[in-house]
């Protein structure tokens, strides 16, 4: 016993109850320390297991039960506990055997542990606060949005993200972020994620790919976010589809008004060449047809004759001004002042004899005159006679 002649050095140190046993387990020495719940101060000349009343009654069941060089905790009265620990003494410091016993009073530590376990549940509560008013931040951003890791990988996504990116029952999770992009787009999003400092963002107009492989117009926005000893990444991908469609449309309409003018300036053209020509076409009918007209008018010496004359053109003037498309009747122009005088009874249902009287000429010369009227006014060969056709020209009367 003489290596352990002052013990107390080592235990004294200690607020634990620590005892110093020999080999058979008799308490040589303590450091003075009671647990308050234990029915005794532990006493020398005593054996430890009755001290810390571990419910044993000798060595061999004590060391049995509670094996040396581990952690036990050890209930008592009212609910209290307390941690046992038995630690074999070296030979070198004691040829006859013996044992340290630490007596740890559990108060402090379910002290401690209660208000760790307190803190430790309103930090959760907290934290699960902050992480539901991301989520519905998160999730109702209409854009598809990404939190990335420092080495590009998705560790989530919104709602709108995986509707529009996420393969057929597949998620996003784990992927790189690389394969939201078109492949020559890589070498930007890389170099952007190490270059970016904190607050900063990128944006640029990519393709991007959707969870069936098809490439979309789209505006990426990528933003660092710092944290202590890390960093984020937020991205976003905001769909141009929409914006696109409507610039084509636009541009589509565009051309359609384009067209359409050139169309209306190729109408107009047409209109007016149009014109030009019934311009010309009128103009050669005047000469043609109505100066003849008018010079049989003046060279006629019979006063019917000329009135039938004039009556002809204004009808004819009549006819040009209430249809623009409309063309002289020039038939009836072509005829002699004879023949228009021959027209003229016939219109009022003179016989052939009559006629030949009226104008002192013979049968012969009126049905002659007959024959080139008839001509001349394209009825030769034709059922209708000449008495029909001249009663539907009002010029004549």
């Amino acid at each position: 016993m003489t290596a352990f002649s002052d013990p107390g050095d080592v235990i004294e140190a200690w607020d634990d109850v620590i005892l110093f046993v020999d080999g058979r387990g008799v308490v040589v020495e303590s450091n003075d320390v009671r647990l308050s719940y234990l029915p005794e101060m532990p006493r020398e000349g005593g054996v430890f297991w009755e001290s810390l009343a571990l419910e044993t009654n000798s060595l061999e069941t004590t060391l049995k039960r509670f094996p040396p060089l581990q952690i036990h905790e050890i209930s008592c009265c009212d609910g209290r506990s307390f941690l046992l620990r038995i630690i074999p003494v070296s030979a070198m410091l004691c040829p006859q055997g013996g044992y340290v016993v630490i007596a740890t009073d559990n108060r402090p530590m379910e002290a401690l542990y209660e208000n760790y376990e307190e803190r430790l549940e309103d930090n959760i509560s907290a934290w699960s606060d902050s992480i539901t008013l991301f989520n519905a931040f998160f999730d109702t951003v209409l854009d598809a949005t990404f939190l990335i890791d420092e080495h590009g990988a998705i560790i989530a996504a919104n709602t709108a993200a995986q509707t529009q990116h996420a393969k057929p029952e597949q998620g996003l999770t784990g992927e790189h972020c690389k394969r939201l992009l078109g492949k020559r787009f890589h070498p930007a999003i890389l170099n952007a994620m190490h270059s970016l400092e904190a607050k900063d963002q990128w944006t640029e107009n990519v393709v991007a790919i959707d969870g069936n492989g098809e490439g979309f117009p789209a505006e990426i926005t990528l933003r660092k976010i710092l944290f202590n000893d890390y960093a984020l990444f937020q991205l976003i991908l905001h769909d141009l589809t929409a914006h696109v469609e409507l610039k084509e449309d636009l541009q589509e309409k565009r051309a359609e008004v384009k067209e359409k003018e050139i169309a209306l300036k190729q109408v107009l053209k047409t209109v007016e060449e149009n014109r030009k020509e019934m311009r010309d076409q009128l103009t050669s009918q005047v000469r043609k047809q109505m100066f003849p007209a008018l010079e049989r008018i003046t060279s006629s010496d019979t006063p019917e004759v000329r009135e039938g004359y004039r009556n002809l053109i204004e009808d004819q003037l009549v006819e040009m001004v209430g249809d623009a498309s409309g063309e002289f009747d020039s038939d009836l122009l072509r005829l002699s002042p004879r023949e228009m005088e021959v027209c003229q009874l016939i219109q009022l249902g003179r016989s052939g004899k009559e006629v030949a009287e009226l104008l002192n000429m013979s049968f012969e010369t009126v049905q002659t005159h007959r024959k080139n009227i008839r001509k001349k006014l394209g009825l030769r060969g034709q059922k209708t006679s000449l008495f029909t056709y001249l009663r539907q020209k009002h010029s004549l009367a």
